[in-house]
């Protein structure tokens, strides 16, 4: 089973990226959780992957709760689970899931599936801004990044697995570009007309855009 795998803290710009990815055509797995930030409502984080990953890692201590072979087990289940409901079956697309604390468990969940990652970079300061305008706790924002940030460059020297690193501020400047690159990425044609959904979905004129 293909699995784009957004990798990225919380307020780094991984609900846009996800956002082209369903746009592109790739499929997530609804439903999704819904964020108390009017701005950016949607997660287009898939509520059985979060169920999975709450089991084995801890959103506020951000610490595995379990051993590696444990893990496996448990996203091996997922699969099992996901293939049992018909997803990535023959000559379907790639899937797409996104959840900030699956960076702890890349390992683990690259065993269990063909995948590429794409890493969404955005500078400490504005992870932290945006964390104290929404209000939410310290984990989610510059504390928890620097965790995360230190848990996917340790898989990205160590581990041999297709990554796409994308800069959120860059992305906001040239959305055309970065859409057919992650198209292009992630093995899909590059279709003009998805493409262009794709990067306005990005940011649309004026409107203010805050990452999730």
């Amino acid at each position: 089973m293909q699995l784009i795998l957004v990798c990225g803290p919380w307020s780094s710009g991984t609900t846009a990226v996800a956002g082209v990815l369903d746009q592109l055509g790739l499929k997530g797995i609804a439903p999704y959780f819904q964020t108390n930030d009017e701005r950016t409502k949607n997660s287009f984080e898939s509520l059985a992957f979060r169920e999975v990953i709450d089991q084995l890692a801890s959103e506020q201590t951000l610490e595995l709760k379990v051993a590696g072979p444990t893990a496996v087990q448990a996203l091996q289940g997922f699969r099992e689970k996901l293939t049992a409901d018909g997803v990535g079956g023959e000559n379907q697309v790639p899937i797409f899931l996104k959840y900030p604390l699956s960076a702890l468990l890349i390992p683990q969940i690259a065993k269990m599936f063909e995948t590429r990652l794409l890493y969404v970079l955005r500078p400490l300061r504005e992870i932290e801004a945006t964390r104290q305008r929404r209000g939410w706790p310290s984990n989610l924002g510059a504390a928890g990044a620097q965790v995360l940030y230190s848990k996917m460059f340790q898989v990205l020297v160590d581990l041999q697995i297709p990554t796409m690193v994308i800069r959120y501020p860059e992305m906001l400047a040239t959305r055309r570009r970065y859409a057919r690159q992650i198209a292009s990425f992630c093995g899909l044609p590059l279709d003009d007309t998805r493409i262009d959904a794709a990067a306005q979905s990005i940011r649309r004129p004026g409107t203010v855009v805050e990452p999730a």
